[in-house]
């Protein structure tokens, strides 16, 4: 009973210090909060924080250290008089780490987002008919026009294709068969014959 009170007791004190730590944020001439993490497709990581006081050059560095151990930099600019963003290596995605920036951090990294679209094409092993060869997964959202090359799975063997183009606007009324559109998604550009 004594060991169970003892492990209690120590565990709680082990969470005060820690709560107490993220709390204090200390900087020389100001305090941090951090209010947002998110990952930037092109960028990477983003950590926002709101912050108060004055900052120096030498206040915008800081570190994080994923959990199970990997240290990386962080790299911190001051957008304004109340928000300080850092960024730091992609590699952090999708991990918990500490960060280490006007005080003690936790949070965790959101993955870089996938945008998916369907890749709608025809050919001969397919009768010429409209057939979804996707999904295509991408970092970047696509816009009109964006082209892309794909592996077409010919049962002959597979083969790179001709671009396709990225349509957001309803395209099914552009050939005869009519195209399937089921929203945004790459198409050839060609009509069947």
């Amino acid at each position: 009973m004594k060991k169970y009170v003892l492990t209690i007791l120590v565990v709680v004190s082990m969470l005060v210090m820690l709560v107490g730590t993220v709390a204090a944020a200390p900087l020389a001439a100001g305090t941090a909060m951090l209010v947002g993490v998110q990952y930037v497709p092109g960028k990477g990581p983003v950590f926002t924080f709101s912050v108060s006081g004055k900052f120096s050059k030498a206040d915008l560095k800081g570190s994080l250290q994923v959990e199970g151990g990997a240290n990386f930099d962080l790299h911190c600019t001051k957008v304004d008089d109340s928000t300080v963003t850092c960024t730091a290596s992609k590699k952090v995605a999708g991990e918990n780490v500490a960060l280490f920036w006007g005080g003690t951090f936790w949070a965790h990294v959101p993955v870089a987002p996938e945008f998916c679209y369907s890749i709608w094409d025809w050919w001969e092993f397919t009768d010429f008919q409209w057939t979804d060869f996707g999904p295509h997964c991408q970092p970047m959202r696509a816009y009109s026009g964006d082209t892309i090359t794909y592996t077409v799975p010919d049962p002959a063997g597979s083969f790179e294709s001709l671009p396709v183009e990225f349509f957001d606007e309803d395209v099914s009324g552009n050939c005869d068969p009519a195209v399937p559109y089921e929203g945004p998604a790459y198409y050839y550009p060609g009509c069947p014959f």
